[in-house]
């Protein structure tokens, strides 16, 4: 006797329902490759960590030896003649580049663009400062793009 064109004495057996070797490795194509064009799910992107780019040192200084600042401060006599803006950078692109850019109240004097090339990264630019330009400066460290990442402010007098 026959059920749905099966005999009826195999109705009760468990059928055996892995897929065949081909079956199984086209299907282990498909979805591999449905994974690359449509990328992962958002779930496992977002366990990614983003674009980093983040001061974590940063100090003016009357000098900069090995990339070391030497004698940082907040406040500077007007004869110093220049300082430095020191940042040690921590990022994880490849391509990063920060600015160094110097106000000395609320005009911006000097605009630096610097490359970072690892991802702890120790940069400088400097500053001649003229004994006539007392009062408050700042120096913002920016990405790129604008991004303010920290703001350095100091004193001339």
């Amino acid at each position: 006797m026959l059920m749905n064109g099966i005999p009826l004495a195999q109705h009760g057996k468990r059928a055996d329902i892995r897929p065949s070797g081909a079956l199984f490795l086209r299907s282990a194509v498909a979805a591999l490759v449905l994974t690359q064009f449509l990328g992962d799910s958002p779930a496992r992107s977002q366990d990614r960590p983003g674009p980093v780019l983040r001061v974590e040192e940063g100090v003016i200084a009357t000098g900069v030896e090995q990339l070391i600042p030497i004698a940082p401060g907040r406040s500077f006599d007007a004869d110093i003649g220049r300082l430095y803006c020191f940042t040690r950078i921590k990022t994880n692109r490849p391509d990063a580049v920060i600015k160094h850019l110097w106000f000395h109240g609320d005009q911006m004097v000097m605009e630096i663009s610097l490359p970072v090339k690892s991802s702890n990264w120790r940069t400088y630019s400097m500053k001649t400062i003229l004994p006539s330009a007392t009062g408050r400066w700042r120096v913002d460290v920016t990405s790129d793009d604008g991004t303010i990442l920290k703001t350095l402010d100091f004193t001339i007098r």
